[in-house]
């Protein structure tokens, strides 16, 4: 099963805040998330389940006040592949282009908290569950990112006139792959 996520925010190397500035990322993928598992397989994952059908298609964690919805999550045996093109306002191949760092920041992004230290003051309460991609980053087993100049930022933001050096563009391919087939992950082998 494959599918596509966007961004468009600054993905901070070293953050003062380091727990909002996540929070803030994983805050952007949220309604996208929510919107995917109302889609097939998600909204009909239960009648393959056994031997509860009730049950969800996803595990909810609760951290910190608040209910998460990983929908990678070892529990379903599902594993990701990320494609990431990543564009950014500054020129390629200078120094200040640290993708590594920014890719950690990500993954910090996609993946569940693991404790209430790791959740941002200004997440909102009020809003159900929250959805996250992973449920820890290590269910990624392949990543492959490419780069390239953001030429202008006007279509994200009309306001601005230039764009901050850690403010990014991306679409991430994700392609979910099945570690090991179960009834349960059944609707996801095709």
């Amino acid at each position: 099963m494959k599918f596509k996520l966007l961004y468009f925010g600054e993905i901070l190397i070293n953050p003062k805040k380091r727990a909002q500035h996540i929070s803030d990322i994983r805050m952007q993928f949220h309604p996208q998330l929510k919107k995917l598992v109302e889609h097939q397989p998600w909204n009909n994952l239960t009648q393959y389940m056994a031997p509860n059908p009730i049950k969800s298609p996803v595990t909810t964690r609760h951290i910190g006040g608040l209910d998460w919805n990983p929908i990678i999550t070892p529990k379903l045996k599902l594993i990701a592949e990320l494609d990431i093109q990543m564009l950014h306002p500054e020129i390629l191949g200078v120094p200040r282009s640290d993708i590594d760092n920014r890719i950690k920041t990500l993954f910090d992004g996609l993946r569940c908290p693991q404790n209430e230290h790791e959740i941002g003051q200004n997440v909102p309460r009020d809003i159900g569950p929250i959805y996250t991609l992973l449920d820890d980053d290590h269910l990624i087993t392949k990543i492959s990112v490419n780069t390239s100049h953001l030429l202008s930022n006007h279509m994200f933001h009309p306001d601005l006139a230039t764009a901050s050096p850690d403010c990014v563009f991306m679409m991430i391919d994700v392609n979910l792959r099945v570690a090991e087939g179960t009834l349960e992950n059944l609707p996801f082998m095709v």
